[in-house]
C-alpha cells in the first residue's frame, strides 16, 4: 500500500489480493508471485532514496481508493466514516479548532484529573487551542495504570503500533507487544513535546469535587502530601478511568495469613519470590502474564483459577521489533501509516464475531460461523500447549463462547502449568490460615506469598475522587438504581461542566484503532464543547435529561444483539456486565457508528447557562415549549 500510494506503479494497482475467510475476521493474502514483485518494486524504490515530506498527503477520494484496494473490497459510506482516520496521514486527526479567534477570558481554566493516556490527550487538545489547564496527579509521575503496575512481566495485550496516538508519528517502539516501561516512557515523551508535562502537578490527590451552582464552577479539594487545598476551575475533566482501584482479596480468614499478599496493582520491588511457595489467585491478563516468569524461580506455584479463560495466542508477543522494520518506518513513505492501519484491520469487523446467528444456532451451531471457529482453534490450542494433558484440559476449555469476557493474551501460561513446580487449581478457596489456602474439598496447600491477580472494581468509574453536582449530588447516587451510565461515556444529567474519559460503555467492541486513539477522538469531543462554551460565551452546558435516556435506552437495546447478555455468556464474574445485568464496559456499536456519534457535539442535546442564570434560559424567552428545558435540572433524591 505504501508503495502504490508513493509511486501509483499500475503494475502494483493490478495485483488482486484475496479475501480469506477467517475465525475473526477475513484475511487479506498475496500470491508468492505477485509478493515477489512488490518486494522488487520496493528495493527499487528504496535505493532513490524518497522523500516523504516532497510527496502529497491524500484526500478523502484517494484515501477511501487505497482502503478498498488494501481490504480487497468494496466499502460502503457506512464503513468510511471512521476508517479514513485510522491510517492518520494529517497532522492532528481529531484535533479540535476554534471557529473564530480564540477568545479566553482571564482566570479561565480546566482542570484534569489523572496524568495516564487520557489525561495526556485532553492535555494535548488544550495546550493545541491555548486554553489554560491544570492536570492533578497523584502519582510522581506520568502513567497512570502504566505507572501503577509493575508487576513480572507487564506489557500491553494490543499490538504497539495499534496502542499509540494518532497525531505523534513514527515513535521507535522496541517490542511488537511494549513493556509496561516503555509506555511509560512513551506516555512521558508526548507529555513533554506537546507542552503538557509542565501543567501536571504531581503528588496531588483530588478526593472530592462541587459544583456551585451560582458561580458555574467546581471546587477541588486537592490533598498534597502535607497539604489540603481548595482549588476552583470553569471545567472538569475526570480521566482517572476505571483501573484505578484495585479489587480487594475477599476470602475468609485472609487477615490470618501470616505471609505477604501483594495485589498486583501494589506490586514493587520489594516482593520476592524466589525459592518461596507462590499462590496465584486469578487467571484474567494479569495473572496470565506474570505466571510464566515466577514460575521460573519460585519454589511451587499454585494458580487458584477462578472462572476458565479463553486465552489466545498473539504473534510476535514478546518479540522486539527488528531493526528492518525500523528502517522500514522511517524511510519507505506512508509505511508507518499502513503498518498502523493493517495492525489493527482485524478488529474493525469484530462485531460480527459478537452476534449470534440465529439459523447457524437452529442449525447446530453456539453462536455464529466465527465463533465457533474460534472456539474450535483455541480449544486445539490449549490442547497443544498443555502436551494434550485431559486432566488439564478438562479444567482449562470454558463452558461460554470466546468473546463474552476480555480476550486474555496467552504469556506462555498453557505451558507454564505443565511445569513440575506449578499446579492448576480449580476447586473455589474456602478459607486461608496462617501458612496456607484451603479449598472447598478440605485441600490444604502451603503458600509463603499470595499474589492477588483479581482485578479492579471496574463498577467504581473515576474513583476515589467524588463528585458532587447540582444539589450536592454524587455520582455514586445517581447510578445506584441501575449501574453507571453516561451519555457517549462523557456526560451525567447533574453535573454541568463535567466530562469523563473512559466513562461508563465507552470502550469500542471494534474498530480498527486501540484505545489511545479513541481518547484523542473522546477528549477532542470535549474540547469542542469547551470552545464552543467559550466562543457563544456561555459558562455551563448540561446534558439534557431526554438525551441521556435515549441514548442509553439505545445503547441497552442494541447490546442485547451481542453475546455478552446471552444466556450461555459468562453474565457472573464478568466485568463487561454490572450487577444489574448490563453492560457497563463497552459501546456495543460498529466502530464507524460510535465515532460518528463521538466526533463532534450535538447542541441540541445540552443546554447552557451564562453564570446568573440557573437554568440557561432567559425567563422572557420561555414558553410552552421550553418547560421540559428547565425541567431537565431537576435532581431526584437518591
Amino acid at each position: 500500500m505504501a508503495l502504490y500510494q508513493a509511486t501509483r506503479d499500475p503494475e502494483i494497482a493490478a495485483i488482486v489480493p484475496t479475501r480469506e475467510f477467517g475465525p475473526v475476521a477475513d484475511v487479506v493474502t498475496f500470491s508468492e508471485e505477485d509478493a515477489a514483485l512488490i518486494r522488487a518494486k520496493a528495493v527499487d524504490y528504496l535505493l532513490t532514496a524518497p522523500d516523504e515530506s516532497s510527496l502529497p498527503i491524500p484526500d478523502k477520494d484517494e484515501i477511501v481508493e487505497l482502503l478498498e484496494m488494501a481490504e480487497a473490497r468494496r466499502l460502503g459510506p457506512e464503513d468510511l466514516i471512521m476508517r479514513h482516520h485510522i491510517p492518520a496521514f494529517s497532522d492532528m486527526p481529531f484535533q479540535a479548532e476554534w471557529s473564530d479567534c480564540r477568545a479566553v477570558p482571564d482566570g479561565y481554566n480546566v482542570a484534569i484529573v489523572g496524568a495516564g493516556f487520557a489525561g495526556v490527550a485532553m492535555g494535548v487538545q488544550l495546550a493545541q487551542l491555548g486554553i489554560p489547564f491544570t492536570i492533578y496527579e497523584r502519582r510522581a509521575e506520568v502513567g497512570g495504570v502504566w505507572s501503577i503496575n509493575t508487576y513480572p512481566d507487564v506489557r500491553v495485550d494490543t499490538v504497539s503500533f495499534t496502542y499509540e496516538y494518532a497525531f505523534e508519528k513514527k515513535y521507535p517502539w522496541t517490542e511488537y507487544f511494549a513493556r509496561q516501561a516503555d509506555v511509560r516512557e512513551y506516555i512521558d515523551h508526548v507529555a513533554r513535546k506537546y507542552g503538557v508535562y509542565d501543567r501536571i502537578s504531581f503528588g496531588r490527590d483530588v478526593r472530592a469535587a462541587h459544583y456551585d451552582e451560582t458561580t458555574h464552577r467546581w471546587t477541588l479539594t486537592v490533598h498534597g502530601e502535607d497539604t489540603v487545598e481548595d482549588v476552583e476551575s470553569n471545567v472538569v475533566v475526570a480521566a482517572s478511568g476505571v483501573f484505578a482501584t484495585p479489587r480487594e482479596l475477599t476470602v475468609a480468614g485472609v487477615s490470618e495469613f501470616s505471609g505477604q499478599i501483594v495485589h498486583t496493582a501494589e506490586w514493587t520491588s520489594d516482593v520476592e519470590y524466589s525459592g518461596k511457595n507462590v499462590a496465584i489467585i486469578g487467571n484474567g491478563s494479569t495473572g496470565v502474564q506474570l505466571l510464566s516468569k515466577v514460575a521460573e524461580s519460585a519454589r511451587s506455584v499454585t494458580v487458584y483459577q477462578r472462572t476458565p479463560q479463553w486465552i489466545s495466542p498473539r504473534a510476535n508477543y514478546g518479540v522486539p521489533i527488528g531493526e528492518e522494520l525500523q528502517w522500514l518506518i522511517r524511510e519507505m513513505p506512508f509505511y508507518w501509516n499502513w503498518n498502523k492501519y493493517v495492525a489493527g484491520l482485524s478488529t474493525i469487523d469484530m462485531r460480527n464475531v459478537l452476534q449470534p446467528d440465529e439459523k447457524w444456532i437452529a442449525a447446530g451451531g453456539d453462536v455464529n460461523e466465527r465463533n465457533d471457529m474460534l472456539r474450535g482453534m483455541l480449544v486445539q490450542y490449549i490442547s497443544a500447549q498443555v502436551g494434550g494433558r485431559q486432566d488439564l484440559i478438562d479444567q482449562l476449555v470454558p463452558d461460554y463462547p470466546p468473546m463474552t469476557r476480555r480476550p486474555v493474551v496467552d504469556n506462555n501460561w498453557y505451558k507454564s502449568l505443565t511445569r513440575s513446580n506449578v499446579e492448576l487449581v480449580s476447586t473455589p478457596i474456602d478459607r486461608m490460615t496462617d501458612a496456607a489456602i484451603v479449598t472447598a474439598d478440605g485441600e490444604s496447600r502451603e503458600a509463603d506469598l499470595v499474589i492477588a491477580a483479581v482485578g479492579f472494581q471496574t463498577e467504581k468509574y473515576i474513583w476515589p475522587t467524588q463528585y458532587h453536582g447540582i444539589g450536592g449530588v454524587t455520582l455514586e447516587d445517581v447510578w445506584a438504581a441501575q449501574g453507571a451510565q453516561a451519555h457517549l461515556g462523557m456526560t451525567v444529567p447533574g453535573f454541568p461542566n463535567m466530562f469523563m474519559l473512559y466513562g461508563p460503555n465507552s470502550q469500542p467492541v471494534a474498530s480498527g484503532s486501540g484505545l489511545p486513539v479513541w481518547f484523542e477522538i473522546w477528549s477532542g469531543y470535549i474540547a469542542q464543547c469547551i470552545v464552543g462554551m467559550l466562543e457563544n460565551g456561555h459558562s455551563s452546558m448540561e446534558i439534557r435529561r431526554d438525551a441521556f435516556s435515549d441514548y442509553n435506552d439505545r445503547l441497552h437495546e442494541e447490546a442485547k444483539k451481542l453475546i455478552y447478555l446471552s444466556p450461555n455468556s459468562a453474565l457472573e464474574k464478568n466485568y463487561y456486565v454490572n450487577e444489574f445485568g448490563r453492560l457497563q464496559m463497552n459501546a456495543p456499536w460498529s466502530g464507524e457508528k460510535f465515532y460518528e456519534m463521538c466526533a463532534r457535539p450535538d447542541e441540541a442535546d445540552f443546554q447552557f447557562s451564562s453564570a446568573g442564570n440557573r437554568n440557561g434560559v432567559s425567563p422572557e424567552k420561555v414558553t410552552a415549549g421550553d418547560q421540559s428545558l428547565l425541567m431537565t435540572t431537576e435532581i431526584p433524591t437518591a
